[in-house]
Order: C-alpha cells, then structure tokens, then sequence
C-alpha cells in the first residue's frame, strides 16, 4: 500500500512511514529520510539539520477517508554560508494555514462556484480556515492587474446594496478588472490614478464612462490626452426615462378614457420592438394612435440609436444633428432638455467612432458582482471581493 501511495505523497527528503484509517478517516505519517540533507533556499547548498519537529496538517480526501491528516516532520537546516537558518515541509505545506496547498486550491476552485458553507459541507474545514484558504491562494496566485500597455478603460458604479456603491475600473478590451473602491464620487478613481505610471497614463486614449457620473473631472485631470467616450447604452437609457416622464406626465393630464390606453404600457414602451408580445404590440400600437407626444418619443428613439451604427464621425455627426433639431421641435419640454444636453456633449459621443468602446462589458460584469455579493451575503472585506471579482474577470 505505501508504494502505490508513494507518487500521492512523494516530496524530496520524505518517505511515508505508515498510513493508518478508520474508513472516515485517515493519518499519513511522513518522515525524513535521513539520506538526504536539506539544501538552503537562498544559495542552494546542502545546510545541516539543526532540528526536526512534528507537525500536522489536512490534505485532500483519500478514498472513502474524507479527513485526511498528514503527520510529518519539519526539518530546520542551517546554511554556514548563509548564516540562514531554512525550514523544509513536504507536499508544499503552507505553514501558518496547516494545509497542503493542493487542498488550499481545491477549496478556492470550491469556492468560485459554491457558497462557503456549501464547501464546508464538501470538505471537512471550518467556514474560517476555507475563507482564508481561499484568499491565500487568490493572493499568491491570481496575477497583478496588467496595467501596462492599457489602451482603453470603462467606469462605471455598482450598487451593492445598504446605500454601498462600489467604482469599477476594466480593461475596456479584454474585461480585465483593474481596480475596485468603495464609492461614486471622482475621489474614489485617485486610487486607481496614483497607481499608474506617467508613461502606463500615456498609453490610455480612450474612456468610457456613463454621461451623469461624477467620474468625468477625475478622467480629465489625470488622463488630459484622453477622449472621454459617452456609453450607448447609458444614453439609450437615459432617453428612455425622457420617455417614462412624457408618459408619467400623459397620464396625469388624460382624462378617464384616455388613461385606459396608457396604464400599464410603461415596459411596452421600453422594451425594444422585437421583444414585445403579440398582445404588448396590439395595446402599444394603441396607445401610440391614441398619444402624439409618445408616439414621436417612440419614433424617436429608433432614431437617436442610428447615431452608433456608423464608423465614419462625419456620418455620425450629421445623424446625431439632424436627429437633435426634429427633438427641439417637437415642442415636447422634456424631449428639447434631454436633446440639449446631448448637443452639449456631442464630442463625447461622437467619440465612440474612433473608439469603438461602449459599456457592455462593464454591464455584463456587473451581474458577477452581483452574484457574488449575493453568494457570500454581502461585503464584509473590499479586498477579498476585490480578489473573487478580478478570478471571475479573467475567467471570462
């Protein structure tokens, strides 16, 4: 039995010296061929033992034994050339965790997919010891945020919920989470600025970010040479409250009759056209006959998202112009607001032309942090999220 279990637990210097079970669980006894001599880490030479001492430790599950317990003898050497005194622990035992590390990788792989406690249930450790397996193996493991060679980034926030928000910081070309911080305000991203370099700034020339965030003074003042990009997807959304005010206002003004055709339509309204129903087609249609300001609203709309379909900035431009002079005269107050605002930033939207960035990487990541705030029930630690959140983006 030791020798088909010899390759398991083969480590140099150590050979098992009996294994013991109960069919639950188990103990392997490991110790220290005194044929071989521990060699310093520092210079690499053989270093004398000064002294061995017992130690244990958990392994992963063998056969039907779901606790595994490894007894082994850690050997203290000392190096005369280093005047170093070095510690040698076999199956990369980690010392202050009293686990192997390949049941330290084994719980993390556990941990991406399952809740803590679901793990404990999996592997016989505490909540405690998996949380720090897990983290210990996300620090030493997980990559540095590659920061280098950054063409494009995307800010955005996320609400976690308890009045929390959260900045997010990706690669805006391969979804790689850069940075995290707690807030929304343009003083949360000089964490992120501080930790670039002046040349690592110089390589960024395009930002996307969301038109009434607070981050745009930040981007400016650090990144002077970049072009802010306005997100698509925030605009559209933008306009489609524009379109629930109309509506909102549509229906206080109507009378009895008349609100009949509008109650209820507000998600018709916003839904783009091929995910209505039959029956949401036939009450928007409807409505629209029935309501000249939203009927334009909704026409307008298909529109105002033609601007992002082209890749020369002229056609661009004369879309996005054309489209603003039928908003200011429609009449319609609401729709001649949102339309101003648009021509004030017109630069930053035409911008995606050259760019070609929106937000829907940084949308869909926002799902993963929301499924992993909710699998661990909330944030108790912004680093360890931080960690869990950067596996997850370069998974994806």
């Amino acid at each position: 039995m030791k020798t088909n279990l010899q390759a398991l637990y083969q480590s140099e210097g150590y050979r098992i010296e009996s294994i013991n079970t109960d069919g639950e669980r188990a103990q392997v006894n490991l110790v220290w061929d005194d044929r071989f001599r521990p060699r310093c880490e520092r210079c690499g030479e053989p270093a004398r033992i000064n002294r061995k001492t017992k130690q244990p430790a958990l392994d992963l599950p063998l056969g039907c034994a779901s606790l595994v317990l490894v007894i082994y003898e850690a050997v203290q050497g000392f190096c005369k050339e280093c005047c170093a005194y070095h510690t040698v622990r076999p199956l990369e035992i980690v010392e202050h965790h009293r686990a192997t590390l390949r049941l330290m990788r084994h719980v993390s792989l556990l941990c991406r997919w399952l809740p803590l406690l679901q793990v404990c249930q999996v592997v016989p450790v505490t909540p405690a010891s998996g949380y720090r397996y897990d983290r210990y193996i996300l620090q030493t493991e997980l990559p540095e945020p590659k920061l280098d060679g950054l063409e494009a980034i995307l800010i955005d926030e996320k609400y976690i919920g308890t009045k929390r928000f959260l900045t997010l910081v990706l690669n805006a070309r391969t979804g790689e989470l850069l940075y995290l911080a707690e807030g929304r305000d343009k003083e949360v991203l000089t964490g992120f600025f501080t930790k670039l370099a002046p040349e690592q700034k110089a390589t960024i020339v395009a930002v996307g970010i969301d038109r009434h965030g607070a981050y745009r003074n930040a981007v400016e003042k650090h990144l002077p040479n970049a072009d802010v990009v306005f997100d698509k997807f925030h605009l559209v959304a933008n306009y489609n409250e524009v379109i629930d005010k109309v509506r909102r206002r549509s229906y206080r003004e109507a009378n009895e009759s008349e609100r009949q055709f509008i109650k209820g339509q507000r998600y018709n309204l916003l839904r783009n056209p091929e995910n209505l129903t039959h029956s949401g087609r036939k009450e928007l249609n409807l409505l629209l006959e029935a309501n000249l300001d939203l009927n334009t609203l909704y026409l307008l709309k298909d529109a105002f998202k033609q601007v992002w379909t082209y890749t020369y900035r002229r056609c661009a431009e004369k879309t996005l112009m054309g489209w603003i002079d039928l908003a200011l005269d429609t009449g319609i107050g609401e729709l001649q607001r949102f339309a101003t605002g648009i021509l004030e930033v017109k630069d930053q939207i035409l911008s995606f032309c050259k760019h070609r960035i929106t937000s829907a990487r940084i949308e869909a990541f926002n799902a993963v942090v929301a499924r992993v705030v909710r699998k661990a029930c909330g944030v108790s630690n912004l680093d360890y999220l931080f960690l869990k959140l950067r596996q997850e983006s370069l998974q994806n």
